[in-house]
């Protein structure tokens, strides 16, 4: 036999098929990106942007998007990772510096979704099926502040022969009956997911805006049982405690004077990643990370979760 056609046989027998060249794992993300704007650091810290919504005007002092912080936190954070094939956004308003389809061009990925109230998907490779549902807010001191929850089909390769369906929510609620408008909206996120996903696996990712704690914390009190109760009692897990048992997973509200230990650093675990028990996470993460009471890009920390890619064969 000819040496070439030896070493043919050889580097066809060696190469992986494009099914094992596949990622062992996919990967989702979520930032609650506050438009854009940042927060500065505490007194006597330095920064090097400031607090409000100018980002282009380079006359004026500019932004956290202006200054470039938040577009280097994403890439720095989720671009070299082919693997992470979805980032959901709150507060990406659609006429703001850090919006989803400013967010898109800076990761330089595909596709960028609408947006409801602040609320949007971004996605590398592209998505199908956009659906919304609207959530209760019938009872909040501000009714027409709305919240949502969205849901794609997200590619997990430039074929988009695969997709892993991703849900995004930002709930939120105000007033005397805070807790009760939480449970709600987690059983209309609860109630859409199951009526749209027809069995397959599925993430919720999102800034739930709920909590747990032993008691008050920065004057605050939790409100998040009876809403992480739906959830749970329907057989999801939530990624962070499951892979982290007690260690702390806060991710907001950074440089808030007089909270956080040290002063500054984020006290509530407030986005999370959730999945039905039988497509369990294998990893979590926070991004954005900065040291208490510095400049941060967002006033949130955000999430990387990890989940099985084989478990999206068909």
């Amino acid at each position: 036999m000819k040496v070439a056609a030896l070493l043919a046989i050889v580097m066809a027998a060696t190469i992986p098929s494009p099914r094992d060249q596949r990622a062992a794992s996919v990967k989702v993300a979520f930032y609650n990106i506050r438009s854009g704007q940042g927060v500065p650091g505490l007194p006597g810290r330095a920064s090097s942007f400031t607090a409000g919504s100018n980002c282009n005007d380079r006359s004026k002092p500019l932004n956290a998007w202006g200054a470039g912080v938040v577009q280097k936190t994403l890439t720095s954070s989720l671009g070299d990772d082919l693997s992470i094939v979805a980032l959901g956004l709150a507060e990406a308003w659609k006429a703001t510096c850090a919006s989803p389809e400013h967010v898109r061009a800076a990761l330089g990925w595909k596709a960028a979704s609408d947006t409801q109230n602040g609320l949007a998907l971004v996605a590398r490779y592209g998505f199908k099926g956009e659906r919304w549902q609207q959530l209760d807010t019938s009872k909040n001191k501000s009714p027409g502040d709305t919240a949502w929850v969205l849901r794609a089909d997200v590619c997990v390769d430039r074929s988009c022969q695969r997709q892993l369906l991703v849900y995004v929510a930002h709930w939120y609620a105000t007033g005397a009956q805070q807790q009760d408008t939480y449970a709600i909206q987690a059983r209309q996120t609860l109630d859409f997911m199951q009526s749209t996903s027809g069995h397959r696996p599925h993430v919720l990712i999102g800034d739930l805006n709920v909590w747990t704690a032993q008691g008050p914390i920065c004057r605050q009190k939790p409100n998040g049982d009876a809403a992480i109760d739906v959830l749970s009692n329907a057989g999801y897990v939530d990624a962070w405690p499951l892979l982290h048992a007690n260690e702390d997973g806060s991710t907001g509200m950074l440089n808030r004077r007089g909270c956080g230990a040290p002063e500054g650093a984020a006290w509530k675990r407030i986005d999370y990643a959730w999945s039905p028990d039988s497509f369990r996470p294998t990893e979590m993460t926070r991004f954005g990370l900065v040291t208490p009471g510095d400049e941060a890009p967002s006033d949130h920390y955000g999430i990387r979760a990890s989940y099985p890619a084989n478990a999206l064969e068909r």
